[in-house]
């Protein structure tokens, strides 16, 4: 009784004590992060085998599936193994049991894989793929930009005036564009050659993949407790940078002796036109620790302006899905909701009580009890 008597008697403590609690429950509120889909991992891995050229999937079958489902099935956490084949790839289902640490489990693999990569026919690329879900929850936006003029004066606009303009929002990670006539690098090997040397179009890609999957180690990153270590990945910048590959080290015989080396444009896979305009597509996704709803107004205000200069171009970006916008409406509706069930528990309470003070005690009560669940 004694701690009660003693609360009573400090009003004004226990009055700062709640509007400390409920101002940190603001401050709180404004730091917790948004998501409208679960942080979820789904336990799986793909192993995919591909080939240059049509071949039985049963050859497939016996020289790489089969090897490497002998050394993936040593693996520990693995349930379920399935694995299909086709004329041009195969490709092998990994599934892990729910507690897995699907980020081991992937190190793990690749080091597997790496292993008999050497005992595999040249002529199989092999690859590791993990479903990358915080890519797929952290698009948060898609855009469509039209225009007169067809499309590749569109994905030119693009190129030039937009692109590098979101990809300099602070928050927002990756672009990409679909759409178009994108540039590439074609390689036209020299079959007698490539016979004279033995070297096949599948040694060709892994030498490329090798090549860019190389990293400089440049130093360390520190962030509170944290250590990162920074690296450097290369990347292919030039066309003499592919043609100086060495393919054989007998000579050595450089890609440029065996192949031609072209850079041009793709052809475009699809085709979108919107009221008579072409249309090229735009997936926004942003980084994970950035608040998706002030993002989502910084990227407006920059389409806003960026439709005001390029008017004049006949060029319009037209905001598809936003992800935040579904957010707020949904935030809305609860504070609403909030707001119309308060104002009814006290229409209630004075009708049955007909007390102020219990009415008023009610009424600080409810949002100082949300403010503070917070916290």
């Amino acid at each position: 009784m004694g701690f009660f008597h003693f609360i009573i008697r400090r009003k004004t403590l226990v009055s700062m004590i709640f509007l400390g609690l409920c101002m940190l429950g603001v401050i709180s509120y404004r730091q917790l992060p948004l998501e409208l889909m679960p942080d979820a991992e789904f336990p799986f891995l793909i192993v995919q085998v591909t080939s240059s050229t049509e071949m039985n999937p049963q050859f497939i079958e016996k020289q790489a599936i089969i090897p490497l489902e002998g050394v993936i099935g040593t693996l520990e956490g693995v349930s379920k193994i399935e694995s299909s084949a086709d004329q041009r790839r195969g490709t092998i289902y990994i599934y892990f049991n729910q507690n897995i640490n699907l980020k081991y489990a992937y190190l793990k693999l690749q080091e597997k894989v790496n292993e008999i990569k050497s005992s595999i026919p040249e002529e199989f690329g092999v690859q590791v793929v993990k479903i990358d879900t915080n890519r797929l929850s952290n698009t948060f936006m898609r855009i469509q930009v039209r225009g007169s003029g067809g499309l590749e004066r569109v994905r030119a606009v693009i190129d030039k005036s937009i692109l590098g303009e979101l990809q300099n929002i602070d928050g927002i990670a990756h672009v990409e564009v679909t759409g178009g006539r994108v540039q590439s690098m074609e390689i036209i090997l020299n079959n007698e050659a490539g016979k004279a040397y033995n070297i096949t179009p599948g040694k060709i890609g892994s030498l490329i993949s090798q090549n860019s999957e190389r990293k400089n180690f440049l130093g360390h990153a520190y962030e509170k407790d944290r250590k990162y270590f920074v690296n450097l990945v290369a990347e292919y910048t030039d066309v003499h940078h592919l043609e100086n590959i060495v393919v054989n080290p007998d000579g050595p015989i450089l890609l440029k002796d065996i192949a031609t080396v072209l850079f041009g444009v793709k052809e475009p896979t699809s085709i979108s036109r919107v009221n008579g305009k072409d249309a090229a597509s735009i997936m926004l996704v942003r980084d994970a620790n950035t608040n998706i709803i002030d993002l989502s107004h910084t990227t407006r205000e920059v389409i806003d302006r960026l439709n005001r200069e390029l008017k004049f171009q006949d060029v319009e970006i037209v905001i598809q899905n936003d992800t935040a916008e579904e957010m707020e409406n949904n935030l809305d509706l609860i504070m609403k909701l909030a707001v119309v069930g308060g104002i009814l528990a006290v229409i209630i309470l004075w009708f049955f009580m007909k007390n102020i003070r219990l009415v008023a005690t009610v009424l600080l009560a409810i949002p100082i009890s949300i403010l503070t669940a917070f916290n």
